[in-house]
């Protein structure tokens, strides 16, 4: 039931949308599953998101924070649960700088292959009713790497990401599983803060790293500068006597 320019598109009408203010393509095949955006701004990417379909970036995708995501301004606002692949490209959002604003907020479904560049807060899991799975996702750029207030306890699942920077999650997020993650410094930050339980397996921390556990936190073979956190010296490398260790 989408229109383009006024015209009900059908499968005899739709191979390629373009959006002529954002000199950016969106293409869908007539039996597609997914929505291509082969270039532009964020004006192309909501095309693609209110195609209904998952979607597919063939290109960087840079846009202003002129959306809401309950809180502040988002440049993204992923509320239909539908998968978004990066396809290893870039989502950069300008003017979302103030302390609840964000790159891209969720209410859960997959992210995978993006980088997310810009906003206060990269990722901002909101009330939802699907588990948020992140994979190859890389939050540079941001304080908050990973953050929620109001989620809907549906958990979170991310497997070889990269989250340099402030991470923390209220315990409406439900519970965290992070699997292959790195864990670095970002815009002055190195610094973990769980509120839900936690399980870090075979996940890396750059030295100097901190987690401070509000919630069960469970370490899982993982490494700081290359050494293995272990209970003898979760203190010395990860600063908290409070993390549980369970290594193989």
């Amino acid at each position: 039931n989408c229109t383009y320019a006024g015209v009900p598109v059908t499968s005899s009408n739709v191979s390629v949308l373009v959006d002529p203010d954002s000199k950016g393509t969106v293409t869908v095949e007539s039996d597609a599953t997914e929505a291509v955006v082969s270039s532009g701004t964020m004006d192309s990417f909501d095309v693609a998101m209110n195609s209904g379909l998952d979607i597919k970036l063939a290109a960087d995708v840079k846009g202003a924070s002129a959306k809401s995501n309950g809180y502040g301004k988002t440049g993204v606002n992923h509320s239909n649960y539908k998968t978004i692949d990066g396809g290893g490209n870039k989502i950069t959002i300008t003017g979302a700088n103030a302390t609840w604003d964000s790159n891209l907020a969720t209410k859960g479904g997959i992210i995978k292959n993006v980088e997310i560049d810009g906003g206060f807060r990269g990722i901002f899991v909101t009330n939802g009713t699907q588990k948020v799975i992140l994979e190859n996702v890389v939050v540079k750029k941001s304080v908050y790497t990973i953050s929620c207030d109001q989620a809907g306890k549906q958990g979170l699942e991310a497997t070889g990401c990269t989250f340099d920077g402030w991470t923390s999650f209220a315990a409406t997020l439900g519970d965290a599983k992070f699997v292959d993650c790195s864990f670095g410094e970002g815009s002055g930050y190195k610094f973990m803060r769980p509120y839900a339980p936690t399980v870090l397996e075979n996940c890396t921390f750059c030295e100097g790293y901190q987690i401070d556990p509000r919630a069960t936190t469970t370490l899982k073979n993982c490494k700081v500068g290359g050494v293995l956190v272990t209970d003898a010296n979760k203190k010395e490398l990860l600063g908290s006597e409070n993390l549980v260790i369970s290594n193989n």
